[in-house]
């Protein structure tokens, strides 16, 4: 997991305000970290998106050795009869 860098310390000193602000405080803080979780997964999605489309690739390239691989097969298997 990528580690997110976001300045939430120092953003406001809960030493410094009334216990009352605490919840207020905590909630923010909060907010604060996943809108910059958000940040890092928007600046990122190219990354899954180039992952898809690899393993569509390999998926693909799979299939077409497997037609290949099957055709041989019936050509040999049709060959070996007629010298039979």
């Amino acid at each position: 997991m990528k580690h997110i860098s976001a300045k939430l310390h120092g953003a406001a000193r809960p030493g410094l305000l009334p216990s009352e602000f605490l919840p207020v405080v905590m909630t923010l803080t909060h907010i604060r970290y996943r809108a910059a979780r958000a940040r890092v997964a928007r600046a990122d999605r190219d990354k899954g998106a180039l992952s898809i489309e690899m393993a569509l690739l390999i998926i693909a390239l799979l299939a077409a050795a497997a037609l290949v691989v099957t055709a041989i097969g019936a050509l040999v298997k049709k060959k070996a009869a007629e010298i039979k």
